[in-house]
């Protein structure tokens, strides 16, 4: 079973032919071809294979929006890489660790964003001195991600289930002077086994992030489960633009709408950002 997206002709394009390409090249269709281009908005973080594709100008690609942008990372398998989005973006972020498999992370975080110098050195000591990230503007919490707050488990054993909209309130709270509603503007989710609960809460609430990275713990070309999830996502309004060597894909959102021709119906993307 493949996960298809369809071009303006209705051709159908599997996610498993896009991985054939080239995955280190930034891929989209090109306008009723059901083809591939490369996307001219997307690089490469840096030349060390596995990193992430980042838009090239993120003030321009969210144009006024940046100025009340936030984030949410759901997972941290590794902060080191977490990085590089975290720096690209530089937007007000909650990262939720819900087992709590990076408490070192969230420590640091915790204990040396109130000094400057103090974070720089811990970056540096780990191996990651040339990233510059504002500490004062992420957030770590030991939290699941669900349509409402709760609990989530049975005792011993429990993790605090926190709405999308609590979260986004937290990630607004980072921004000292912010006076408007919240701009969802980027969302990670990597946590293995768990996406696809993950991505469902998401998509039964209002939210819809401008951008999603999401990382499939099984292929959707091979999984039934996985599939019809990135079917779903799909039908939400999502089109896939990039996938990159350690299986991250990059959605992004659109609204489909439907343009009448002279060569019959066809659909178009408009890009909500």
């Amino acid at each position: 079973m493949s996960f298809y997206l369809r071009s303006n002709t209705g051709i159908p394009i599997s996610t498993k032919h896009r991985m054939d390409i080239n995955l280190s090249q930034p891929v989209a269709e090109v306008q009723g071809q059901g083809q591939l281009e490369p996307i001219s908005d997307l690089k490469r973080y840096s030349a060390n294979p596995g990193c992430h594709h980042v838009f090239k100008d993120v003030y321009s690609f969210f144009g006024t929006n940046i100025v009340n942008s936030v984030a949410v990372y759901i997972g941290v398998t590794d902060w080191k890489k977490d990085l590089e989005l975290l720096e690209s973006y530089a937007i007000p972020t909650v990262i939720c660790d819900p087992f709590d498999s990076q408490p070192e992370w969230r420590t640091a975080l915790t204990e040396k964003r109130a000094k400057l110098m103090d974070w720089m050195k811990f970056l540096k000591e780990s191996g990651c001195g040339n990233h510059f990230v504002n500490p004062k503007w992420i957030e770590p919490v030991v939290e699941y991600p669900g349509i409402y707050d709760g609990i989530l488990g049975a005792e011993p054993n429990t993790t605090k289930l926190s709405s999308w909209e609590n979260l986004l309130k937290k990630a607004k709270s980072l921004r000292n002077n912010a006076t408007t509603d919240p701009h969802f503007a980027v969302c990670k989710i990597e946590l293995f086994g768990e996406e696809i609960q993950v991505l469902s809460s998401l998509l039964a609430t209002k939210y819809r992030p401008s951008i999603l990275y999401l990382r499939w713990s099984e292929s959707p070309d091979v999984s039934q489960p996985h599939c019809e999830a990135a079917g779903h996502l799909q039908s939400s309004g999502y089109r896939l633009i990039s996938i990159n060597e350690t299986g991250f894909f990059l959605y992004q959102y659109a609204a489909r709408m439907y343009i009448p021709a002279a060569h019959g119906p066809r659909f178009q993307w408009r890009i909500h950002l």
